[in-house]
């Protein structure tokens, strides 16, 4: 009978040792899943830095096409989609990500202003090339003087100057004798002859639980809403709730925090409503149906000089807000 107040004191250490655990396991598993999560995205980061050099340096040989800058990227970015050690993995995570690419575009509605002719060619999905730079302006095509005026298809980098055809010609002479005479029309071709684009990516987050943590606090940050709830369960609190209960329509706030001061925005209002479904499980990416999938947009933004005609069609902004 004397080892019963000791036995009565093991006991209760069990039991607070196991209180103790079921109360910090979740915030432990968290941070450990949450550290994997966090790196894979560090590593999607860079390779996305890398995929906007890729695509600008597709683009500025291939006459700025989008097409050619899209599949620069996307090659770029496959190491983050799936194995590419060998070419019967390659060739697997490749159509891979083709087929996601054009679920995501098909799931997405299309920002307004897009050309047709990056309608027609699928571009707007998982991965996104805006091309910030050239911009079409009336003052462009004023300078644009060789026959066809305003009617150009092509940019020429070498410049007006150099086309003997130019019925303006001998209007620069006097800037050929004296060099250092500003021309605001050189200038404005030099900077037409940059291409700039900015990649979009919708890196798709993969570690369980630390997925839906992290972007159910991206989400509320960039949409203006608050969170609420267990560390497991995160709520989003504010706006006007479905009868599920979860606010799906915070679009008079969603992308705060999102827009660029040219071109096209990372995500619109109502890209982001489609990747909250997404994560709610409401949307089909495959075949397979409706699942849970967590989504969040990377950029990175990239400038080269163009080393052939940049194609007009290709265009995507105009100048001071001008298409």
């Amino acid at each position: 009978m004397q080892f019963a107040p000791d036995m009565q004191w093991l006991q209760s250490e069990s039991g607070q040792a196991a209180v103790e655990t079921a109360l910090t396991m979740p915030l432990v598993v968290f941070f450990a899943l949450g550290t994997l999560q966090l790196a894979a995205m560090q590593q999607a980061r860079l390779l996305t830095e890398y995929a906007a050099f890729q695509a600008a340096r597709a683009g500025i040989v291939w006459n700025g096409s989008g097409e050619r800058m899209h599949d620069a990227a996307l090659w770029a970015l496959l190491p983050t989609l799936g194995r590419t050690d060998g070419s019967d993995a390659l060739g697997r995570t490749w159509a891979q990500a083709t087929r996601l690419d054009a679920a995501i575009q098909r799931a997405l509605p299309p920002p307004d202003g897009i050309p047709e002719a990056f309608r027609r060619a699928g571009l707007l999905g998982m991965v996104r090339v805006d091309t910030l730079s050239p911009t079409d302006s009336p003052r462009l095509r004023r300078l644009w003087n060789v026959p066809g005026g305003a009617a150009w298809e092509e940019l020429d980098f070498d410049g007006p100057d150099t086309l003997p055809e130019s019925p303006a010609l001998d209007a620069h002479t006097p800037r050929f004798l004296d060099l250092r005479r500003p021309e605001e029309g050189q200038a404005l071709y030099r900077r037409s002859t940059l291409l700039t684009v900015r990649l979009r990516y919708l890196y798709e987050l993969r570690v369980p639980f630390a997925n839906w943590i992290l972007f159910t606090a991206w989400y509320a940050s960039n949409a203006g809403r608050t969170l609420s709830g267990a560390i497991d369960r995160p709520r989003l609190r504010g706006g006007t709730a479905t009868s599920g209960g979860q606010a799906l329509d915070a679009l008079s706030h969603a992308g705060r925090g999102l827009t660029a001061e040219h071109g096209l925005p990372p995500l619109t209002p109502e890209e982001m409503n489609v990747l909250w479904r997404l994560s709610k499980g409401e949307v089909a990416l495959g075949p397979g149906g409706p699942a849970r999938r967590f989504f969040l947009p990377l950029t990175a933004t990239s400038t080269l000089r163009m080393q052939s005609a940049f194609h007009r069609k290709w265009l995507m902004h105009g100048a001071d807000g001008e298409r």
